[in-house]
């Protein structure tokens, strides 16, 4: 269906029964409405709307949720529309995102007008989520060679079969204005979640990508003009760490750690400059956390059984259906709401039913996906007092 046209959401509220906080379904339990990755920005400024990924038609285009009015409007159209990688630029002007992992688009989300950014080169293929410097006026990017991409499989399965071929892949730092990109890093190895430090052009961070206890190193800082490759933590003996991400003022990259056989997990985190790492404290078994801009919050959703290792025997632990909020000041943590979501994989898509939780602009609400009513769906919770 063509882009620009509209339909009313109906918000359903209620009370969650552990908890007695007030939590809101924002999408159609019939259709599927996965959010976008947690790390994106994903609402606008003032926190009144928010984009999504939305399955209208059988076909995932990205939409533009108005929270005042409940008007759902659709900002792009066609198929291959990445959903998932899509961001606003800082001053809510505009929609960037990727179509069938080869153009890199910019909407004029006023008069949904689109610009080709950048074409991935056709010996190549876009990967993962791209992510844009904090003026986004340069986007951080992974490519990786076309010859070298699994198919013929999905999911958790396509997953491991690409970190076994060991794939060429690129990083890259692509200029917004003029749609240049340069090779920052290019080796024969799975990487993904490639991001440049919050208001720091210089260091970009990225990960080496696979089944978590077969990756030794996940976490690496270079340098923009591709100098001093270097590791972010030595992982202990039977140590993975896994869902990196910056707080958003730079201060410091953060991330889940966890030991095969433990049921707990660690909130850890590492200096950008002197590369110390801090194991900060104890939480139950979340699978990605996110932050408030300073650090000083952080929510994350408790996890079911991992997809991403190779012994699942081995790391089975109890599943917990939570959001949780921790407080960095007292190390402190408590529980806001379930998510109850499934975890499965949606038409092979291992990420649409991941709930994904962020705060909302003014920290009062947290934005999590689920699939709790079948589909993937949006929800807003508030704080707890």
């Amino acid at each position: 269906m063509p882009k620009g046209r509209s339909i009313q959401f109906h918000f359903q509220e209620f009370r969650d029964p552990d908890t007695g906080v007030r939590v809101t379904r924002l999408s159609p339990p019939d259709v599927a409405c996965p959010r976008n990755y947690f790390y994106q920005k994903c609402f606008t400024n003032d926190g009144r709307k928010l984009h999504f990924g939305g399955e209208f038609d059988g076909v995932f285009n990205i939409w533009m949720l108005d929270l005042d009015t409940g008007l759902a409007r659709q900002i792009t159209e066609g198929t291959g529309d990445n959903y998932h990688g899509a961001y606003l630029s800082p001053d809510d002007q505009y929609l960037f995102y990727t179509k069938s992992g080869r153009e890199h688009r910019r909407v004029d989300l006023a008069t949904l007008e689109e610009k080709i950014i950048y074409t991935v080169p056709p010996e190549w293929k876009g990967a993962g989520t791209w992510v844009p410097n904090s003026a986004c006026t340069h986007i951080a990017a992974m490519e990786i060679l076309q010859a070298d991409v699994v198919t013929g499989v999905s999911g958790w399965e396509r997953f491991r079969k690409q970190f076994e071929v060991n794939p060429r892949q690129r990083l890259m730092d692509i200029d917004i204005a003029t749609g240049e990109a340069r090779v920052v890093l290019d080796q024969r190895r799975h990487m993904g979640h490639p991001m440049f430090r919050p208001f720091d052009d210089s260091i970009m961070g990225f990960c080496h990508e696979g089944p978590h206890d077969l990756v030794d190193a996940r976490m690496w800082f270079i340098n923009s003009d591709g100098t001093n490759l270097r590791k972010v933590k030595e992982h202990a003996p039977h140590e993975s760490c896994m869902h990196e991400f910056w707080v958003p003022d730079g201060s410091r990259l953060m991330y889940v750690s966890y030991t095969k056989g433990d049921q707990d997990r660690f909130i850890g985190a590492a200096d950008p400059v002197t590369l110390v790492n801090e194991n900060i404290m104890a939480m139950p078994p979340c699978a990605h956390l996110m932050s408030n801009f300073n650090g000083s919050l952080l929510v994350g959703d408790g996890a079911g059984q991992l997809g991403d290792v190779a012994d699942k025997d081995g790391h089975a632990f109890e599943a917990d259906p939570y959001i949780h909020l921790f407080d960095m000041a007292s190390r402190s943590h408590r529980k806001i709401c379930r998510h109850d979501s499934t975890w499965a994989e949606y038409k092979g898509n291992t990420q649409a039913t991941h709930p994904h939780p962020s705060f909302t602009p003014d920290e009062k609400q947290v934005l999590f996906g689920s699939d709790r009513e079948g589909k993937p769906g949006l929800y807003l919770a508030d704080l707890p007092n």
